[in-house]
């Protein structure tokens, strides 16, 4: 036996149980497979049930999944395992958006009403004593704000919900301040 082997044979030796089974699954070309996704699927359930869809990218970037996974594992792994009915929406951006049926299929934002707000309101962290809204007014994430005066059209609205909120504008911007 050459001495590179015999380093190898050597450190192989030294390994854990664990990390030695690792190194099998490389040797043999075998992916390691992520099988307890119940966890995630309860976190994707509770969200879709609180704001009525989720995307794969979503649920990555909130955390619930440790790596970006593609639609089709997405659904596999974890929506296949949730317990309420789901359905499937390709939005504009080509993305697919897991829904709770009874809920329905999320809006594409493309006129300005209640359910516009509503998404709004729902990026908004009310325990703070200021809000400002215009950063959350993404014209990628909202297309109708892309037509000329749509958010003369939706400030009138959104004034309202912060009321509702118990919260006051303040200036000609979306700049709110918790009422006193």
């Amino acid at each position: 036996m050459t001495t590179d082997l015999n380093k190898v044979k050597n450190i192989l030796d030294a390994l854990s149980d664990e990390d030695r089974d690792e190194v099998r699954r490389y040797l043999d070309k075998k992916r390691f497979y992520n099988k307890n996704y119940s966890d995630v699927a309860a976190k994707v359930q509770a969200h879709i049930l609180k704001h009525g869809h989720i995307t794969n990218k979503e649920a990555y970037e909130r955390g619930y999944t440790s790596k970006l996974l593609d639609t089709t594992t997405f659904y596999r792994c974890i929506i296949s395992k949730l317990t309420i009915e789901i359905g499937k929406k390709r939005l504009m951006d080509r993305r697919i958006a897991f829904y709770d049926v009874s809920r329905g299929a999320p809006s594409r934002f493309d006129k300005i009403d209640n359910e516009l707000v509503t998404d709004i309101l729902s990026n908004i962290d009310f325990r703070k004593k200021q809000n400002d809204l215009m950063p959350l007014l993404d014209d990628e994430k909202y297309p109708v704000l892309k037509r000329r005066g749509s958010l003369k059209k939706l400030r009138p609205l959104l004034v309202r919900a912060m009321v509702d909120n118990g919260y006051e504008v303040v200036g000609s911007r979306l700049d709110f301040i918790r009422g006193r």
